[in-house]
Order: structure tokens, then C-alpha cells, then sequence
């Protein structure tokens, strides 16, 4: 009996044993090797040349844990022909730096005068023995420079390189026939800046009818498109961007999209500008009038006549932005009887010569949650702003208001540019984004 007392004894006093014992994780930490890694963070971190912090990192595997954190902090994580590390001369340093780095990059940029892309994809996928044909997170591409850089062929080899790809954007010489091999694609923009751009019906009216995953479309062309269109269906869509001898023949197909927040409209260069475009405008305007937030437009290109003071501004009930430059009547209907002023938040007069003083302190003064506004050159100086600064100063716990313009800053001494930078109810900035818009022709925002 007792020796199985003792045997119980043993048993459990061996298991105390085995459980008292620290896992690794346990253990406390060795501050020599923590002491290596600092040692080694702060060396390699004085190192510039990309060539020399790969070959100390071949040199030291143990550290790349940390050396990856470090290129993932510094480098800018794009691939394409022009990036840095395709400088390395030796082959095998760019194969280590590719097999560690290749999850790494976030984009693929290419441009003009640095290399062919379909030698560049060569290289890439003649590395067999690492075999980066694929980089997994890479879901932005942007191909620049001159159209003949890129043709139809690169973008095949794309859709294998990338099939995760997200955004595209290029304004190279494509029609688009393998547009549909990006499955995940939510931004395409064909910004076309040449002539010569081949982009064909055919394949953007079945990017139009199939890519469902689309967000944005911009296919502008910068001269006379060529695209014609007479469908779109696009559940998800929620910025167009076109010529409108493309999307005419669609327009009210355009207005149904569900998820449609900005509609920009460009004129084609040879476009004869005369009632056309203000039926265009208005088809839009009475269509989606209980939508319209914003409204911006070159009176130039979409010359509206002067009848429509009386009614653009007042039949828009959510409108709260308008950028409407160059104005050319006699009649100035952006005053506090044609403006809904209590809902406004942003106005630009800065191509507006014929505004008086008196009519812009008014309706800045109607405007009471106004938080940009844009001058011309005429209400640029300090006695201007002081006058707002009147007005706002009256409004009970305002928020400053953002005055932007484009000659004030190289006017203002740094004491004046200061005051104007922290001015507690009007601050003078040089962000411009609040009133970029389709100069060569008209857009919409919707809620």
C-alpha cells in the first residue's frame, strides 16, 4: 500500500517538475540579441545605396526580419522599369531582393524613356527559379509617356502579371480589347491625350455592359472622341467621366445608374457649341434635381443664357457647391436672391470679373455655412479678407472660412502670411482641389 503511495507521490511530483519548466515564450528576453538588432538597425540604417543594404542583408539573414521593416518603411513600394533597385548589377542581389520584397509592392508605375514594358515583364518572368510572375498585393498600375510605349499586347501580359489589379489608369495608345481580363478592376481611367488614341467602340461598350465591379470610368479624350456608346450598365458605378459625343446616345441610361455620385462632361474640340449642350445640361438638371449637390462649368464651353437666373439655383434643393467660371453675361445671378444660401458651402468667383463688392459681401454674409470660396484677382488683398472677417465675426461660433486664391501668396510678406494661416474666422489657402473641375466643359455631383 505504501509503495503505491510512493508511486503516486513520485508521479506527481515529477509532473510539478515537468510543468514548472518555462516554454521558450516564458523565458526572458535575450537582451544581448535585442542589443545585436539595435546595433544592426542603427548601421543599417546609414546606409544609402540600395546595392550595398541588399548585400549586408544576403550577408545577414538572421536580421532580415528587421531589414524588411526598414525597406517596407522607406521604400517607395512600386515596381516598374524605373524603380531604383533595378540599378543592381548583380543578378543575384536582385533575385534576393525580389524574393523577399515581391508581396511587398502596392504598385506598378511605367513610364516613357525608361524601358520597354514588355521587356521588362521578360525579366520578370525569366527569373523561373524564384518564379515572380505574379505580385500579389499590387492593385494600382499607372502607364505615362509617349502612346507607342505600351500596346495592346502589354496589357495581355498585364492581366497575367497583375490579375488582381484594381486601378488602372494610362492615356497610352490602347483600343481596350483585353480590358476584361482584370476581374477586380474598380477604377479605369483612359485619359486620352493624343490624337492618334485607337480606343474602339467595341471594347468600351463591353467594359460598359460587363465590368460590374467598376467604381470609376473616366474616358475623356482630350480632342474629338471616336468612342460611341448606347448602353451602359454599371451597378456599382460612381464617377463617369466622358466626352459627350460618347455619351449622348446614353444619357438617360447614364442618369438611372444607381450609385452615380459625379458626372463630368467634356466638349469635343470640333463640337459646334450651340443649343445642343444646353439641352444636354438641362436634361440633366431637371432629371436629377433632388440630387444635384454641386454644379461646376466653363460658361465658355456651356454658354447658358441669362433666363436661367431665375431658375438653375432655386429648383435644386440639396444644391450646396457651385463652380461656375468665366462668366460672360451682363446679368450676375449668383446673388442672395437667386442662391439658396443657408445650405451653401462652397462658391468660386475667381473667373468672375464683373462681381462687385457689394453683392460678394452680401451673399457671403446670406451664406452663413459657406466654407470655401474662391476670389479673382479683383478681391485679392488684405482689405477684402478684413471685410470678412467683419462678416464672420458677427456668426455665432463660425467655422473659418477658407479664401482661396491664386496671386495672394506671392503677394503676402511671411508676417502676412502667418496671420492669414491662423486667422480664427478667415484663412487664405492655396489648396485649389475644392474648385478643380472639367474646364472644357461642365460637371455634376449627386448625392
Amino acid at each position: 500500500m505504501s509503495q503505491m503511495h510512493n508511486t503516486a507521490f513520485y508521479k506527481d511530483a515529477l509532473d510539478a517538475q515537468q510543468n514548472s519548466c518555462p516554454t521558450m515564450e516564458e523565458l526572458e528576453p535575450n537582451y544581448i540579441d535585442s542589443l545585436h538588432i539595435i546595433f544592426f538597425e542603427q548601421i543599417f540604417e546609414e546606409i544609402d545605396n540600395l546595392i550595398d543594404q541588399v548585400r549586408m542583408a544576403r550577408a545577414y539573414p538572421q536580421f532580415m526580419p528587421q531589414i524588411l521593416k526598414f525597406w517596407q518603411r522607406r521604400l517607395h513600394l512600386i515596381i516598374g522599369p524605373n524603380t531604383p533597385f533595378l540599378g543592381l548589377l548583380d543578378i543575384e542581389d536582385y533575385v534576393f531582393f525580389m524574393e523577399h520584397m515581391a508581396d511587398s509592392f502596392t504598385d506598378l508605375h511605367v513610364h516613357d524613356g525608361v524601358g520597354s514594358f514588355s521587356e521588362f515583364y521578360d525579366y520578370i518572368t525569366h527569373l523561373c527559379d524564384i518564379n515572380i510572375t505574379k505580385f500579389p498585393k499590387v492593385d494600382t498600375c499607372i502607364l505615362a509617356g509617349n502612346p507607342n510605349t505600351v500596346v495592346d499586347e502589354d496589357i495581355r501580359d498585364l492581366t497575367v502579371m497583375l490579375p488582381n489589379l484594381k486601378r488602372l489608369m494610362t492615356c497610352m495608345n490602347l483600343s481596350g480589347i483585353y480590358m476584361r481580363g482584370f476581374k477586380k478592376l474598380e477604377e479605369l481611367v483612359f485619359n486620352s491625350l493624343y490624337h492618334s488614341v485607337p480606343l474602339d467602340s467595341r471594347w468600351m461598350q463591353d467594359i460598359c455592359l460587363t465590368m460590374t465591379n467598376l467604381r470609376v470610368l473616366d474616358i475623356t479624350d482630350q480632342f474629338d472622341s471616336c468612342v460611341r456608346l448606347t448602353d451602359i450598365k454599371l451597378p456599382n458605378l460612381e464617377v463617369l467621366k466622358i466626352n459627350l459625343s460618347t455619351v449622348e446616345c446614353m444619357l438617360s441610361e447614364v442618369l438611372q445608374l444607381p450609385k452615380l455620385q459625379k458626372l463630368s462632361v467634356r466638349f469635343d474640340d470640333s463640337r459646334q457649341l450651340n443649343a445642343d449642350q444646353e439641352t444636354i445640361f438641362q436634361q440633366i438638371v431637371v432629371a436629377k434635381s433632388e440630387r444635384i449637390t454641386r454644379i461646376a462649368l466653363n460658361n465658355e464651353v456651356v454658354q447658358l443664357p441669362a433666363r436661367w437666373q431665375q431658375s438653375l439655383l432655386m429648383e435644386l434643393p440639396k444644391l450646396r457647391r457651385v463652380i461656375c467660371e468665366n462668366w460672360s453675361h451682363n446679368d450676375f445671378f449668383l446673388d442672395r436672391q437667386h442662391m439658396p444660401c443657408h445650405q451653401m458651402e462652397a462658391l468660386s468667383f475667381s473667373g468672375w470679373e464683373i462681381v462687385r463688392e457689394t453683392q460678394l459681401m452680401e451673399l457671403v454674409a446670406e451664406c452663413v455655412n459657406l466654407e470655401h470660396l474662391a476670389l479673382n484677382s479683383y478681391h485679392s488683398n488684405w482689405e477684402k479678407l478684413t471685410k470678412l472677417v467683419n462678416i464672420r465675426n458677427q456668426e455665432r461660433n463660425p467655422r473659418p472660412l477658407q479664401v482661396f486664391s491664386d496671386m495672394m501668396w506671392g503677394n503676402f510678406t511671411p508676417e502676412e502670411y502667418y496671420h492669414w494661416q491662423s486667422n480664427k474666422y478667415v484663412q487664405v489657402t492655396c489648396d485649389s482641389s475644392e474648385y478643380e473641375y472639367q474646364e472644357d466643359g461642365f460637371e455634376f455631383d449627386f448625392e
